[in-house]
């Protein structure tokens, strides 16, 4: 009975902590907590805000499992971050931990994420079977070129690089969507990891936003493949081109000209292929635009 007793107390207790901050004593909590958008779903990305009252200091947030890295502005004196929905997530309801410390005693509070679920459509393609098959000395080197991919988006910069707002790095239409489902000569392949953009060969490509070049390599699949980190865990990338105009360290401009578009690799004709990746997961770039870009409209649409 008395386990009974203790069982009920604890689940109180907790259901009492993941209250929204309406529901409970706003006057008790040092912290104001806003996320945009207030749902987000697979692929996407949300902005945390966060407001704190006087004498809060050592802010930490938590997600997924992993510390997230965050900016002070010193003209509001709020703090902002950064999530990431990967296309492996629960969809449900998932905890951002913050805690704090203030003038009385550490604090911490257990805010509510809705991830929702998304659809992907399908995309079937017949290709020359060397497209789909390697012989072990291609894998190798098509291995290597992903180990040194996700070794670059794994790391994390502290400093921010990025300001509001992101551009596109070519104003073109998107052929390829972020997700589709691509079933090569029968056999399903990895979502596609980001979007394509049609580009005539040569087509003059854009940094999306202010950061340094953390890789300048030419991939077995990739082509010729530029990454750019903008700082927090953020990372955009160029893929299939022509030619780069940057070399790896480098610091860019939003706008600067990066590299010439092509269709190097394993890629069926000229275009741009696009990604974004935060903390290593693979995001929309469009979910990206639409949070921190402009003139998101013409691309969202296909128009």
């Amino acid at each position: 009975m008395r386990h009974k007793i203790y069982s009920i107390a604890f689940l109180f207790i907790l259901s009492a902590c993941l209250l929204p901050i309406s529901a409970q004593n706003a006057e008790a909590i040092p912290v104001s907590i806003h996320m945009e958008p207030e749902k987000v779903s697979l692929g996407g990305l949300a902005l945390v805000t966060i407001e704190t009252k006087a004498g809060i200091k050592d802010l930490a947030l938590r997600f997924l499992g992993r510390e997230i890295p965050y900016r002070h502005d010193l003209n509001t004196k709020s703090y902002s971050a950064l999530l990431g929905i990967g296309l492996d997530c629960r969809p449900g309801t998932h905890i951002l931990t913050v805690r704090w410390r203030g003038p009385d005693s550490p604090g911490l509070y257990p805010y509510r994420v809705t991830v929702m679920a998304r659809r992907f459509p399908e995309e079937r393609l017949t290709v020359p079977e060397g497209m789909v098959t390697f012989t072990p000395e291609v894998l190798r080197r098509v291995l290597e070129d992903q180990r040194a991919i996700n070794r670059t988006c794994d790391r994390l910069t502290r400093r921010f690089y990025w300001k509001r707002p992101f551009i596109w790095p070519i104003h073109s239409k998107i052929v390829s969507p972020f997700g589709v489902r691509r079933i090569l000569n029968g056999r399903p392949r990895s979502p596609h990891s980001g979007v394509d953009l049609r580009a005539p060969q040569g087509t003059p490509v854009l940094a999306s936003n202010y950061g340094r070049v953390a890789l300048v390599r030419d991939c077995y699949l990739c082509g010729k493949t530029i990454i750019l980190d903008h700082g927090g865990g953020l990372y955009t990338l160029y893929v299939h081109l022509m030619s780069s105009r940057v070399r790896e360290g480098q610091r860019v401009r939003r706008g600067e000209v990066i590299g010439l578009s092509g269709a190097t690799g394993r890629a069926t004709g000229p275009h741009l292929h696009w990604g974004v990746s935060l903390f290593g997961e693979r995001l929309d770039p469009v979910r990206l635009m639409a949070l921190l870009g402009r003139n998101s409209s013409h691309h969202a649409s296909g128009r």
